[in-house]
């Protein structure tokens, strides 16, 4: 199973496997990768149904990823055309976007080009670093790490392919 850090619920993979074969149902036309990854966004319940209405209407095109994390958990690198299992709080999945663009970025020379595909709330760098700060240093304090204004990121622009809704 893919990492997930502390807060949702884990989905099953039973459920994984009957939201992935649904889309791929849903848009048998789509050139699909083998497999899909799964994340979780958001800091708990209800912000991440906020994010997921944000992707909902496009106004949230991307999301970011941390190299640091990705090295100590075995995960995969981010690419274009991954496909990736959005779960809610509970660990339903519910939202599968496909990766369109990524690339790096340090965190002490983040633009408004780089955040422009953050939902438009927490777009503003100097509202979106401040956030990410207290957000990644939680994710990254059991690896024994924190923010710094060297520490990489990926901007990881998506496309929705498939809502459970």
């Amino acid at each position: 199973m893919t990492y997930l850090p502390e807060g949702p619920a884990r989905p099953t993979p039973a459920a994984l496997d009957a939201f992935w074969a649904a889309a791929r149902a849903a848009r048998p036309y789509i050139a699909w990768p083998a497999g899909y990854q799964v994340r979780w966004i958001g800091l708990d319940a209800e912000s991440t149904r906020q994010i997921f209405e944000l992707i909902r209407i496009g106004d949230k095109t991307g999301t970011f990823t941390l190299p640091w994390i990705v090295a100590r958990t075995d995960q995969p690198v981010p690419q274009v055309g991954d496909c990736i299992i959005l779960i809610d709080f509970d660990g339903t999945p519910t939202l599968l976007v496909r990766l369109e663009r990524v690339h790096e970025v340090r965190f002490g020379s983040v633009t408004a080009a780089d955040t422009a595909i953050d939902g438009s709330p927490v777009r503003d760098p100097a509202v979106w670093k401040p956030l990410h700060t207290i957000y990644w240093n939680g994710l990254l304090q059991p690896f024994g790490l924190e923010v710094s204004e060297d520490m990489p990121f990926w901007a990881e622009a998506f496309s929705l392919l498939h809502d459970r809704g």
